[in-house]
C-alpha cells in the first residue's frame, strides 16, 4: 500500500525544487517566445546558420502560425464541416496491445494483438475492422537473444506488427491516410540493445517505404510529447541559451485548431561520443520526416509527424483538416485512433483468461508449469 502520509511529507520537502523547475521553465519560455516573433514569416535563409543535428529545419514558407477559421454555432454545424472534410476520404488507423510473459508461469509466452480500422466515409458503409493476435514462444525469445520475461522485445514485436498492419492497409487501398498512435521518429530506441533496436528500424523503414511507394501518407499522432526540435533550432539561429524547454511549451498559447508551419526534423538525440542519432538509422529516410504542432484542446499542442514527400505533394493542409475533424468527432482526440485502441486493447480480465487457457492447454498436453507461491497468494487476494 502506498504510504500517503510519507508521500505528502515528501511533497512538502521537495516544494522548492519543484517550484524552481517551474520558474526556470517559465523564464525560458518567455525568452524563447520573444525570439519566436522573428519567425513570424518563414525565412529560409535562416537554415544556412544551422549545423547538422540542429533539431529542425524550416520547411514550409509563409506564416509560422496557421490560423484555423471556423464559425460553428452548434454541434450540427460542426458535423457538417466534418462531413465536408471526410466525405469520401479513406482514413485508416492501427493500434496494438500485449500480454508480457510472466515468470510466475515459468514458460515464457507473450501475446501481441493489433487492430486496424478502415473507413472511406461513404454512404454504403465502406468500413472495416480487423484484429489479429499472435503468441511469442520461448524459441523466439531465445533466437532474439533477449531476456524472456522482459518487456523490450515484446514491445518491439508489437510495434513491428503495427507497422506491418499499416503496410497491409496501404497496399489494399488507394488514396488513404493512415494514422499511427505515436511517433515516426523513435528516439527511445537509442537506449535499447542493437538487436531490439534493429526490429524497430526494420519496421519503420518498411512502413516509410510502403507509404512512399503507395503515396498513402502515414501520420504519427503524438498526444503528449517532450520533443525539443524547434527550441534547439532556435538556439542555433538566435544564439539563445540551450535549454530543455519543450516545443509544446513554446507553442502553448496557440488557439484551438491552429497549427505551426511544417518543419523538417533533424533531431539530435545522440548519447555522446560517437553515438548516432536515431534518424541516422533510417537510411534514405534520414531527412525525410516532417512535423507540425497543432492545438486540439485547452492543454498543450499535439505533434503530427508525416513523410516529407507529403509536404511536397501539397498534403499538409489536408492532413491537418483530417486530424481536426477526427478530434471534433471524439472530443480532442482522433476518433479513428480511439476505435483502433478499443479494438486492440487486451483488458486485465483477459490476461486472466489467457493464463487460464494456458493452464488448460498445458494440462491437456502433459506440460508441467511450476507456479510461484507468491503468485498463488496474489490470486487468492484478488478473489
Amino acid at each position: 500500500m502506498l504510504d500517503l502520509k510519507n508521500i505528502s511529507l515528501q511533497f512538502d520537502s521537495k516544494l522548492e525544487a519543484i517550484k524552481s523547475y517551474d520558474a526556470q521553465r517559465s523564464e525560458l519560455a518567455k525568452e524563447y517566445r520573444e525570439e519566436l516573433g522573428k519567425l513570424n514569416v518563414i525565412d529560409f535563409k535562416m537554415n544556412e546558420a544551422l549545423p547538422s543535428y540542429s533539431g529542425a529545419k524550416l520547411l514550409e514558407p509563409g506564416k509560422l502560425i496557421r490560423p484555423f477559421q471556423f464559425n460553428w454555432k452548434n454541434r450540427h454545424e460542426a458535423l457538417e464541416w466534418i462531413n465536408s472534410v471526410l466525405s469520401g476520404v479513406a482514413v485508416g488507423a492501427v493500434d496494438g496491445s500485449q500480454i508480457y510473459s510472466d515468470k510466475n508461469y515459468e514458460i515464457p509466452l507473450a501475446v501481441i494483438q493489433t487492430s486496424r480500422i478502415f473507413n472511406r466515409h461513404t454512404n454504403d458503409s465502406d468500413y472495416k475492422q480487423e484484429t489479429e493476435a499472435s503468441i511469442i514462444t520461448p524459441d523466439e525469445f531465445e533466437a532474439a537473444s533477449v531476456y524472456s520475461f522482459g518487456s523490450e522485445y515484446v514491445d518491439a514485436r508489437r510495434f513491428a506488427a503495427e507497422c506491418d498492419s499499416m503496410v497491409q492497409l496501404m497496399k489494399e487501398h488507394e488514396k488513404l491516410y493512415v494514422l499511427l498512435d505515436g511517433a515516426l521518429i523513435l528516439s527511445h530506441i537509442n537506449v535499447l540493445n542493437a538487436n531490439i533496436r534493429q526490429i524497430y528500424v526494420n519496421a519503420i523503414t518498411r512502413l516509410l517505404e510502403a507509404s512512399e511507394s503507395t503515396k498513402n501518407p502515414v501520420i504519427g499522432y503524438i498526444d503528449t510529447t517532450m520533443s525539443r526540435d524547434v527550441t534547439l533550432m532556435m538556439h542555433h539561429i538566435f544564439e539563445l541559451k540551450k535549454s530543455k524547454l519543450s516545443d509544446t511549451h513554446l507553442f502553448s498559447n496557440i488557439l484551438w485548431g491552429e497549427r505551426t508551419a511544417a518543419f523538417l526534423c533533424d533531431r539530435d538525440d545522440r548519447r555522446g561520443g560517437d553515438s548516432k542519432a536515431v534518424l541516422d538509422y533510417y537510411g534514405r529516410f534520414r531527412n525525410g520526416i516532417a512535423f507540425f504542432y497543432m492545438s486540439m484542446s485547452n492543454g498543450l499542442p499535439v505533434r503530427v509527424e508525416f513523410p516529407s514527400w507529403a509536404y511536397q505533394a501539397g498534403q499538409v493542409d489536408k492532413i491537418a483538416d483530417i486530424i481536426r475533424a477526427e478530434c471534433v468527432i471524439r472530443g480532442n482526440y482522433p476518433d479513428i485512433l480511439m476505435r483502433a485502441h478499443d479494438a486492440a486493447l487486451i483488458r486485465m480480465s483477459e490476461h486472466t483468461l489467457f493464463y487460464g487457457m494456458l493452464d488448460n492447454f498445458c494440462k491437456a498436453h502433459g506440460i508441467k508449469i511450476h507456479k510461484s507461491a507468491k503468485h498463488f497468494h496474489k490470486m487468492m487476494n484478488w478473489k
